[in-house]
């Protein structure tokens, strides 16, 4: 152990060589300034939005998809995409490839891969060539480059809630091309939405495709069956009224219309009903907040970066003259 004489000793001996700790200073200031200065400027977008779904799982619309025969699909819903499972779908490296698939709205419109890949990674770019909009047709020195932005974009945001209680959610996207941050941050929120909102509805959109179909058959046979009435009338306007047997095949048809009709009634009922159920079934997506162009480029302060790196040079030359007399000691 070393006296307080000893250790006050060893201080004025590193003090009296300042000029040392004044070159350690000026060279960690100035390595701080080329740092800042080299380094590039980062951008972030924020968008905050609510994708949300009625958690009820003995709703309306559950109980018609099981009329249709949907309930082995249909049943619990809920127990996939809910909570943080959200989150969790944005980190999908299927969404995000079909994200990059997408159109942006750029002037000429291209798609999210090739203005990724023209920025950031232009001499692969050079050499393959510009992307196309199906991922079958790519080649292997694309589908490797494909691959590599897919990494690339999974690195570059962030999903969280900004408050548990709350069903806010925010995607916040950081990289230092703020094309690239912003469009993004726009695109993956649009195609992870759509393919969330089209997962949910699937089976119910179905159920309603189905029932407008057969409200479409059934239209278009009474339309035949009032078509033919109509023409049996004519051909046997002027008959003798005691004579019925013409007439025969005009009753018929009114019969089966009849039927018809009522069949016509309830599936335009029970459409309307699936309709309206599917609108309430659908999830909720509103976009709250979002950063728009151009975005403001985030740099570190100067002053705080060199006084920073001026710190720790001051640090690492006291700590070597300190060795250095504790050795000749």
């Amino acid at each position: 152990m070393f006296s307080q004489e000893q250790i006050l000793r060893i201080i004025s001996n590193v003090l009296k060589k300042w000029h040392f700790l004044l070159i350690a200073a000026l060279i960690g200031a100035a390595v701080g300034y080329i740092r800042i200065r080299s380094k590039l400027p980062v951008y972030t977008s924020n968008i905050s939005f609510v994708l949300s779904t009625d958690p009820r799982p003995n709703s309306g619309l559950y109980n018609l998809a099981t009329q249709l025969g949907f309930d082995a699909i249909s049943s619990n819903p809920d127990n996939i995409f809910s909570g943080d499972n959200i989150i969790e779908l944005f980190k999908s490296r299927k969404l995000i490839g079909a994200a990059l698939l997408s159109e942006i709205d750029t002037k000429p419109r291209q798609t999210l891969i090739n203005l990724i890949a023209r920025k950031q990674f232009k001499d692969q770019y050079n050499s393959v060539g510009p992307f196309g909009n199906d991922l079958d047709k790519f080649s292997p020195a694309q589908k490797m480059l494909y691959q590599q932005i897919i990494s690339f974009v999974e690195k570059s945001f962030i999903v969280f809630k900004k408050d548990k209680k709350l069903i806010i959610y925010i995607i916040s996207v950081t990289s230092t091309n703020s094309d690239i941050t912003y469009y993004t941050a726009k695109v993956l929120l649009d195609e992870t939405s759509r393919y969330f909102i089209e997962t949910k509805t699937k089976v119910f959109a179905s159920g309603v495709k189905l029932l407008q179909h057969e409200a479409d058959s059934l239209a278009n046979v009474l339309s035949g069956i009032f078509s033919s009435t109509a023409s049996m009338n004519d051909r046997t306007y002027d008959l003798n009224p005691a004579i019925t047997v013409q007439r025969s095949g005009s009753m018929f048809n009114q019969a089966k219309a009849a039927a018809y009709d009522a069949a016509y009634i309830e599936v335009m009922r029970n459409l309307e009903i699936a309709k309206v159920n599917l609108q309430k079934e659908t999830p909720l997506y509103r976009v709250i907040d979002e950063t728009d162009l151009p975005l403001v480029p985030q740099k570190d302060s100067l002053i705080r970066h060199m006084s920073i790196t001026t710190l720790i040079g001051l640090l690492f030359m006291t700590v070597l003259l300190g060795v250095d007399e504790l050795l000749k000691k």
